[in-house]
């Protein structure tokens, strides 16, 4: 057995779905998995013993008994349900590199709020929560990182230092805005 973060290097996905097969390919690329796209099952004969992950496209197989008695991932679903299940299972795997691991992150959190906010008639612009997260986020770190100095935070984030210390001010109002009780508010 493999130990958990070890990367996984080779999949079948089953479906005779080509749009699905190339979704999940789309899926994969940055991850070190190569995943081999079979168009029919015949038996478990035919899956290779080191074949750790199984994808089965539920909408253009037959039914498949999914234990066989190897340790396996088996994910199984119809279209974009096995997609989803894919990528959480990827998320949860150790990415080729760190980018990778952030740009997942940030995908599955900024879908997962755009959802919780689609359904409501009026909010705020998601664009500018998302930016404004970003900016509380990298500026108190970048000038931690460039202990205390402001222009090698700017340098690092590639911004310059006017925005920089913009960004701080605009940032320091927000939190004494915040921690203004509603009626101690000065208008």
């Amino acid at each position: 057995m493999s130990d958990r973060t070890s990367p996984i290097r080779d999949g079948l996905l089953f479906t005779g779905n080509a749009c699905l097969a190339e979704r999940i390919s789309r899926c994969v690329l940055h991850w070190p998995l190569d995943i081999t796209v079979r168009d029919s099952w015949t038996d478990w004969k035919d899956v290779p013993a080191d074949c750790r992950l199984l994808l089965f496209d539920r909408a253009t197989m037959p039914p498949v008994e999914l234990s066989d008695g190897h340790f396996r991932i088996i994910l199984s679903g119809e279209g974009e349900t096995l997609v989803a299940a894919l990528e959480e299972f990827l998320f949860l795997r150790e990415p080729l590199s760190s980018a990778v691991g952030i740009e997942q992150l940030l995908h599955a959190k900024c879908r997962q709020y755009l959802k919780a906010v689609a359904s409501l008639r009026e909010s705020d612009s998601a664009y500018s929560f998302f930016c404004d997260l970003l900016d509380r986020m990298l500026i108190p770190t970048a000038l931690d990182v460039s202990e205390g100095n402001q222009h090698r935070a700017s340098r690092i984030l590639g911004i310059s230092r006017t925005t920089f210390r913009s960004k701080m001010k605009s940032i320091a109002e927000a939190d004494r805005h915040r921690e203004t009780p509603e009626n101690e508010k000065i208008v």
